[in-house]
């Protein structure tokens, strides 16, 4: 495991900033007021480019041995909780996904028993129906008993799709995303409604089109696809 240093204090020596601002004032007002017009002068202003310059190498290395313990001790920091940050990442994306698997599992579940009680209520309804329909050929004298009949068989209601469970301090988020898949198809499908015209410009329109539709999203040439994540409080 790689050990990480972090130092308990960074000490800095601060320099004197208004000495700092005078000199760089002084060397300002210096070069304002100074004039090239000949040989001479040209080389004076040479030599003060060179001290100037100097003068600004040197703030910089009392800036960087300043920041750079500084820098140092950051970067220290950084390293030290990078690897920890990183697992938990990794740890919150899975249990995220486990938990949006079950509850995807679960409304899947819900749905199927749905439909397969609706078929079963169809077909209890065709066939009372059917009953009705023969004790009717008996005639009139058959009313009593159909009446009798239909009111015995009690077709059982679907069950509800089961909600998403819920826990305190988690919930789930739906978005809707979209992928162009046929750019050729969703310029003719523009070209045939003028009005999305701004669609074929900034993506960002199409994508406030496609969330702003959702699922019922139709353009041709975009896939449209909703996704679920987990959201926690902390």
């Amino acid at each position: 495991m790689t050990t990480h240093t972090v130092p308990e204090s960074v000490v800095i020596a601060r320099p004197d900033q208004d000495a700092m601002q005078r000199g760089a004032t002084s060397a300002l007002a210096m070069v304002h007021a100074f004039e090239v017009v000949d040989d001479a002068t040209y080389g004076l202003a040479a030599d003060e480019l060179t001290a100037i310059k100097r003068r600004a190498s040197t703030l910089d290395e009392q800036r960087k041995a300043i920041t750079k313990p500084l820098d140092d001790a950051k970067a220290a920091v950084m390293s030290l909780f990078r690897g920890p940050l990183d697992l938990l990442a990794q740890a919150e994306s899975a249990i995220k996904s486990k938990m949006v698997g079950y509850t995807t599992e679960q409304r899947r579940i819900a749905e199927q028993a749905r439909i397969e009680a609706e078929r079963i209520a169809h077909a209890e309804r065709e066939k009372l129906a059917r009953e009705a329909a023969e004790l009717a050929a008996q005639g009139r004298t058959g009313e009593a008993a159909i009446k009798e009949q239909v009111a015995q068989m009690v077709v059982a209601p679907p069950p509800a799709v089961a909600a998403t469970v819920k826990v305190k301090g988690i919930s789930e988020r739906k978005s809707v995303e979209h992928t162009v898949t046929d750019l050729h198809a969703l310029i003719r499908h523009v070209a045939e409604h003028p009005e999305l015209v701004d669609l074929l410009e900034p993506t960002t329109k199409l994508r406030a089109y496609v969330r702003g539709l959702g699922m019922n999203c139709n353009l041709a040439g975009v896939a449209v696809r909703e996704s679920t994540t987990v959201a926690a409080r902390k």
